[in-house]
């Protein structure tokens, strides 16, 4: 594995011949992030800055410098860290209100394209990146205004159970971003089987919800209300979602599937937390890339725990340093962050 800069202009600049540690993480639905602790040399100081990008020779994907810090304790360092090339999208917000409708993979196109490959306004393009468009078999109606470009799709993606990756081309030093669906792996993980080395696993309710009321437009007793969800007694955790930016003149026809829509949506946000996280043994019965990997449906076993879930590798994070590399991963969905839970209901705009 060989760590190479390439500049603003993604012209190959060097390769970071040394670092203390190297963590680079990769997301399914989300956008990956990365953070590189290296001694603070003249050929470092000159490559590690803000704006270039660092790409792993054995990774489809690149990672945009967006932090750096230098300190000095007896030695000089420099760390680095930043997004995956998904984060482009975070630069860009959705402009006016985009009305989605059809197949998840062409709707992100849509979204895309009118914000940051061919926005209306020339100053809002960013040079370089393409979009190849899927048929993912999941459908979305929807209305999204103003809202920044990066957690739109990936919002969708992560409702829709779909990935999103950024495929840096160096020969071109162009992007092109792809949404996929990962596929199904035969892997087994467990500590009975001697591929895993530690393992947690979290099981939440907090934040939950099984039913929800969705809102639409109009005022008391004549506003549109549809209900989304099931459960039944204490199993039933119910939730009001206000959807009246939602009008039935933009969805003609479509107006309940659109809230619908909606309602599933906040759902999915909202879903029941079952995750594992995992550091593998790489001298087990499994290789990563091979066996596995980002997107994989899999199977975590415990016996002691009496747990079996089968769940998708929704997050993997690799980890380098003097003794070498170890990778965890996380297999379902995790519980969110502090500041994930204040921008999804809105306190963190």
């Amino acid at each position: 594995m060989e760590l190479y800069v390439f500049d603003k202009t993604r012209i190959l600049s060097g390769i970071v011949e040394s670092f203390e540690y190297f963590r680079w993480t990769r997301r399914y639905s989300r956008c990956g992030s990365f953070e590189l602790k290296a001694v603070a040399t003249d050929e470092n100081l000159a490559l590690l800055k803000i704006g270039n990008i660092l790409w792993k020779s054995d990774d489809e994907e690149a990672g945009l410098i967006e932090f750096v810090e230098l300190t000095m304790h007896e030695q000089e360092f420099i760390v680095a860290s930043g997004r995956f090339a998904t984060g482009f999208l975070s630069r860009r917000i959705v402009w006016e209100t985009q009305t989605l409708s059809g197949d998840l993979g062409i709707a992100v196109g849509q979204l895309i394209t009118a914000n940051l490959i061919n926005p209306s306004d020339p100053a809002r393009i960013i040079d370089g990146i393409t979009y190849t468009p899927a048929v993912l078999g999941a459908a979305v109606n929807t209305q999204i205004s103003y809202k920044n470009l990066m957690d739109a799709v990936t919002d969708l993606c992560d409702a829709a159970d779909v990935g999103i990756k950024t495929v840096f081309n160096t020969s071109t030093g162009t992007f092109t971003i792809i949404p996929y669906l990962g596929g199904d792996s035969h892997a087994v993980f467990s500590k009975e089987y001697e591929n895993i080395i530690d393992q947690v696993f979290t099981h939440s309710v907090d934040d939950f919800a099984s039913f929800a009321l969705v809102g639409g437009e109009g005022e008391g007793s004549d506003r549109t209300i549809v209900p989304v969800g099931c459960g039944e007694g204490e199993n039933r955790y119910e939730t009001f979602v206000d959807a009246r930016d939602l009008q039935s003149a933009d969805f003609p026809g479509t107006y309940t599937d659109a809230l619908k829509f909606r309602g599933q949506q906040r759902l999915s946000e909202m879903a029941m937390v079952q995750a594992f996280d995992a550091t593998i043994n790489q001298h087990g019965n499994l290789a990563y890339k091979i066996d596995f990997d980002i997107g994989s449906n899999i199977q975590a076993i415990s016996k002691r725990w009496g747990v079996i879930l089968n769940a998708r590798i929704t997050e993997i994070e690799e980890s380098y340093d003097r003794v070498g590399m170890s990778l965890g991963v996380t297999f379902g969905k995790p519980i969110l962050t502090l500041g994930e839970r204040l921008n999804r209901t809105g306190w963190g705009n």
